[in-house]
């Protein structure tokens, strides 16, 4: 882990010196996370690949005027998703994209990611995919980044526009949101993380019980 930002802060230091080298490399790396992310977001892959290539000409052409950071990952990921939302926002004014149902549909990496690998409940499954759908994107979004990329409150706060309490806070609402739209009368679902879910390790596991 220390090693990889190392890395990551050698690099970025290279790249803010205009080191070509480093240009090829940080795109090379980022890439695919921004590309994956952006689909997420708005699902248009012209638009989502012309906001990449456009915010990387923005960060050679600026890279002298850039900051120092040690995450490279969560800068890139907020510089992009912010450009990505104007680019959105020009197209489609009259919209606002975080209540567009297309704003970070409920796929099944998510899914997958909630589950037990050995959890072959597909009624479960749909469930609780059904309950996913029925979250703001907002929510879908904080779900993605830290069950899917696995991205920590520290590095959340910073592409969301929050403190780290913020992003906690928002996690632990959506979850208690999620228990709601999932639950019926009859079902008794122990989900203990919807209580700890705070303080307890960085993706740990969910575990579903259904009586």
């Amino acid at each position: 882990m220390v090693d990889r930002i190392h890395g990551e802060t050698k690099l970025w230091e290279s790249f803010i010196k205009g080191e070509t080298a480093a240009f090829e490399e940080v795109y090379r790396r980022y890439y695919s996370l921004l590309y994956s992310y952006g689909i997420r977001m708005v699902g248009d892959r012209e638009l989502v690949a012309d906001t990449i290539q456009n915010l990387f000409v923005k960060l050679i052409l600026n890279c002298r005027n850039l900051h120092y950071t040690d995450n490279v990952k969560a800068y890139l990921l907020c510089s992009f998703r912010n450009k990505l939302l104007d680019a959105f926002q020009s197209l489609r004014p009259m919209e606002v994209i975080e209540e567009c149902h297309e704003f970070f549909p409920m796929g099944e990496e998510i899914i997958n990611s909630l589950f037990k690998k050995d959890d072959v409940d597909v009624k479960n499954e749909r469930r609780l995919a059904k309950a996913i759908s029925r979250l703001s994107g907002r929510q879908r979004e904080i779900l993605y980044l830290y069950y899917v990329k696995e991205l920590n409150h520290q590095e959340i706060s910073a592409i969301l526009g929050m403190n780290p309490q913020s992003s906690k806070n928002l996690l632990s609402r959506t979850l208690a949101r999620l228990r709601e739209f999932f639950f019926s009368v009859s079902t008794i679902w122990i989900f203990s993380i919807l209580v700890h879910c705070v303080h307890v390790p960085v993706r740990c596991v969910w575990a579903f019980h259904f009586s």
